[in-house]
């Protein structure tokens, strides 16, 4: 397929999906976004991936939950994956209210009123934003391991290296305040903390292998070098609608991990802080349940939107 602006999609990018679907471009008013669309059923559910800088492809098996109801889309969000990426060096795209607003021109460029969101990660903070701005479009919020302020989650990432040992947490501390995150030695102790905090799999499926393959000018610009620091000039740096987020009105299923680098206690306050929220803790799991305790997932989630109809 060909981007509207004429350029190739890179073959990278461009895994295969075993459920048939249709893909396409979304067109915004300053660009597209790549999709794809899962069945044909009345209720709309919208994946929204993590990062920020991500792609769409390792959050597939959020569609084993299409059903006869259902219609799925996966999207690239803005400057990632397929989706339409600005000039070198402008920068000043990449904002919480930008992703926020052109969520909805999706919704409204796929032609719905309402939708479910399931939001991961950083996904899970842009579908909190967006539940608050745009209530009357909203039908129910899937939050998956994600966050409702960046302080204590960028805490939670770097206390997960304490399953290093005590030598290596001690060389790991100090690579991250000397910020030497281009050491090898932190690339080695990062890969070690992912493999107990983030996906806890044998073998990494090939959705995941290309879904995380980031645009680090965004996530550089939003969050910083490391996820273990959010930097002084990170436009999330200060980031937190705790206060804000009793006022979501829609039901909400919180999910967590057992072993997630943004710890369960985490997802148990946003629970208890939306009014109705239900919350599930999934056992030996971490950052992603859906591919760690797939079939569960699947039952979790499907359960709960059985309700949101």
């Amino acid at each position: 397929m060909t981007r509207p602006d004429g350029l190739s999609d890179p073959p990278s990018l461009t895994p295969y999906f075993d459920v048939p679907h249709t893909d396409g471009y979304a067109s915004l008013s300053d660009g597209y976004l790549y999709y794809r669309k899962f069945g044909t059923g009345e209720n709309v559910l919208i994946g929204l991936h993590g990062g920020p800088g991500s792609t769409h492809d390792y959050l597939a098996p959020v569609v084993d939950l299409l059903g006869d109801d259902w219609t799925i889309y996966l999207y690239d969000q803005f400057g990632c994956g397929r989706s339409k990426r600005p000039p070198d060096g402008e920068f000043d795209y990449y904002t919480v209210e930008g992703y926020r607003d052109r969520l909805d021109a999706f919704r409204q460029a796929i032609g719905v009123e309402t939708v479910t969101l399931y939001g991961h990660s950083w996904g899970g903070m842009l579908a909190q934003e967006y539940a608050l701005a745009y209530p009357e479009h909203v039908q129910g919020l899937v939050l998956a391991n994600t966050l409702s302020e960046t302080q204590r989650a960028a805490a939670s990432m770097r206390a997960a290296a304490s399953s290093l040992s005590t030598d290596d947490r001690e060389l790991f501390d100090q690579l991250v305040e000397a910020r030497a995150f281009d050491d090898d030695r932190f690339s080695a102790f990062d890969e070690a903390i992912r493999e107990n905090h983030v996906l806890r799999t044998e073998r990494k499926p090939l959705h995941y292998e290309i879904g995380t393959t980031f645009n680090m000018d965004i996530y550089g610009l939003m969050w910083g070098q490391s996820e273990f620091v959010v930097a002084e000039t990170a436009r999330l740096r200060g980031w937190d609608v705790t206060d804000e987020i009793p006022a979501i009105d829609c039901p909400t299923l919180v999910l967590s991990g057992e072993y997630d680098e943004i710890e369960p206690s985490i997802a148990e306050e946003i629970a208890a802080t939306i009014p109705g929220a239900e919350l599930f803790v999934f056992s030996d799991a971490s950052h992603m349940p859906f591919w760690e305790q797939r079939e569960k997932h699947q039952s979790v989630v499907s359960g709960f939107l059985s309700t949101v109809v």
